[in-house]
């Protein structure tokens, strides 16, 4: 294992790919037949309601399949375009599904502002739920690490005893591997400003542990600034115990605006120094990226 200005340089001169099978899904989702079955439940039902208050049927009817509406309503009606468009109306599924009279007086503007058919194209649905894949990537950078950590010889584990009783060892922070229970065990402080904040991963090797915590960003932002900021005071964590090391882990598409040289404002120039700073000032902790872990597990893993 060589210092951490050697995996920092790995990692900025091997930037992450744009394509990252981790965080990719481009299969067809596999509830796709569901949405588009009660997509057509909605469709056929608000047709029934449009054809009937044109003709002006009997409101005791009309109700009826407001009523027949509202108990179709479920987890598979977030791709049909009438509720697109209670989105639109800054409300959601939910409220719909518990107030009859809002559902009325939504489905009374979308007969006015929508054109309505019975089409239900399958791509349509599924590009909609191709939309929301940023919302299944939360465990997917940890799941990255995890194999990675498998193809060096590391062994998930569940328990304090197993993780213990062996040269290579990784657990997942969790209720048994709780924040408490991290610094009881290990005899640390793991002082983040943020109370009993969890991180990812706990790695053993030998009689070295490494905590870690992994992002994944493509783009700046407000929100990804906070993030940064958090990574970057994990940077700035010390412990007496000279065994322990944190691991601050970012890939993704801003990850490679980070690690880069590239011109920049303000934030990003401030990003970039504070980093350094940390590294420089404590050695025992690393900044790294796809490559930068691969290589210091790899050479973890050699080291007898």
């Amino acid at each position: 294992m060589q210092n951490n200005q050697r995996y920092f340089k790995i990692s900025r001169q091997n930037p992450e790919k744009f394509l990252d099978k981790f965080y990719i899904f481009d299969s067809k989702h596999p509830d796709l037949e569901k949405y588009i079955a009660n997509t057509k439940e909605i469709k056929n039902i608000l047709i029934t309601l449009k054809t009937l208050q044109e003709k002006n049927e009997k409101p005791k009817i009309i109700e009826k399949y407001y009523f027949e509406l509202q108990n179709i309503l479920n987890d598979f009606s977030n791709c049909s375009e009438f509720i697109c468009f209670v989105n639109a109306c800054d409300n959601i599924l939910d409220s719909v599904r518990n107030d009859i009279g809002l559902l009325k007086e939504i489905t009374k503007k979308y007969f006015d502002k929508r054109i309505l058919n019975e089409v239900v194209p399958e791509e349509w649905i599924q590009a909609i739920l191709d939309s929301k894949a940023p919302t299944r990537k939360g465990k997917c950078g940890e799941k990255k690490l995890l194999y990675i950590l498998a193809k060096c010889g590391f062994q998930e584990v569940k328990t304090w005893e197993d993780f213990f009783n062996k040269r290579k060892r990784v657990a997942k922070f969790s209720k048994i591997f709780s924040v408490k229970n991290v610094r009881k065990n290990l005899g640390i402080k793991l002082a983040t400003k943020k109370q009993n904040k969890k991180l990812d991963l706990i790695i053993k090797i030998s009689n070295k542990i490494f905590l870690v915590e992994a992002k994944h960003l493509n783009t700046s932002g407000g929100g990804q600034d906070k993030q940064i900021s958090e990574l970057i005071e994990i940077l700035s964590l010390k412990e007496k115990n000279k065994n322990i090391f944190y691991i601050v882990f970012l890939d993704g598409n801003y990850s490679n605006i980070l690690l880069g040289n590239e011109k920049c404002g303000d934030k990003l120039k401030t990003q970039r120094k504070e980093i350094q700073k940390y590294l420089k000032s404590n050695p025992r902790n690393y900044w790294l990226n796809t490559n930068g872990f691969i290589s210091l597990f790899s050479d973890l893993k050699n080291k007898k």
